[in-house]
């Protein structure tokens, strides 16, 4: 059996990598996924006699991961400043990160006060 101890740092370094993974997506891949999961718990708040306690404790989580996501948001100086802060190392993919970053600079481009600083 896991102690509560060693669960909670489970569930909290979880959390942690996934609020780093969606920092880290494209700007319009993050609104998508905060749209989805506020949908979720909408729906928890408004049918809670309805779900099992599971599912409870799961819009709790999603509450707390929307939460952490949008704070990070509100610091970054400009939106898809994150966009693949932990890009993989695989150089494989190299040619289709900087594709997809000057797709992300089209879309949202880094303010002139930035440039000289993030370019």
């Amino acid at each position: 059996m896991i102690d509560a101890i060693n669960l909670e740092v489970k569930l909290k370094l979880c959390t942690s990598f996934l609020v780093k993974e969606v920092i880290a997506l494209d700007p319009l891949s993050r609104r998508q996924w905060l749209y989805t999961y506020k949908g979720i718990i909408q729906y928890a708040d408004s049918h809670g006699s309805e779900l099992t306690q599971e599912q409870i404790i799961g819009a709790d989580i999603y509450r707390d991961l929307i939460q952490q996501v949008e704070n990070l948001i509100e610091e970054e100086d400009y939106e898809g400043q994150n966009y693949n802060t932990f890009k993989s190392r695989d150089p494989n993919y190299e040619t289709i990160y900087k594709k997809r970053l000057q797709q992300i600079r089209e879309d949202f481009p880094i303010p002139d006060q930035f440039k000289e600083v993030f370019i």
